[in-house]
């Protein structure tokens, strides 16, 4: 009995501490987003955009308005002895402009990775679509460090 008591005990106290993630989402974003054009690739471009508008606070003072253009590149990287591809090499590059109080801050990101060629088109076509969103997740990321350190 005395064990329930003082684990239920330990379980309140513990579950209390105030822990919070570093990169979750913080209500005191103290800027608004503007998209004002959105040209490129439709997949990373709208995971992109879905991130920023989570991260929006409307009655900011700080207003930026944003072009995002982004060219994604799926080349052969290598090929195996009889000659059919191996592996492919995946790029992305993001230029950003950022429009703050009559400033222009042009941001250009690139993200690389190296695929292996998978037998089933499928898993393949599944595993690229993870890649995308890993990449705009990245290039999410970098934009919100960039605009919180605009002053």
């Amino acid at each position: 009995m005395k064990k329930i008591v003082l684990n239920i005990f330990l379980f309140f106290i513990l579950s209390n501490c105030g822990f919070a993630p570093i990169y979750s989402k913080s209500d005191n974003q103290n800027f608004d987003i503007k998209l004002e054009s959105i040209l490129g690739d439709r997949l990373i471009n709208n995971l992109i955009v879905s991130e920023l508008s989570r991260n929006k606070n409307y009655q900011s003072e700080k207003k930026f308005f944003i072009d995002i253009n982004t060219d994604y590149k799926k080349t052969i990287y290598s090929k195996d002895a009889t000659g059919a591809t191996a592996s492919y090499e995946l790029n992305v590059i993001s230029n950003i402009n950022i429009k703050y109080k009559n400033k222009i801050e042009k941001i250009i990101i690139t993200e690389k990775f190296i695929m292996d060629k998978n037998d089933d088109s499928f898993n393949q076509n599944n595993y690229e679509q993870t890649i995308k969103r890993s990449f705009a997740s990245s290039i999410t990321q970098k934009i919100l460090f960039k605009l919180n350190s605009i002053k």
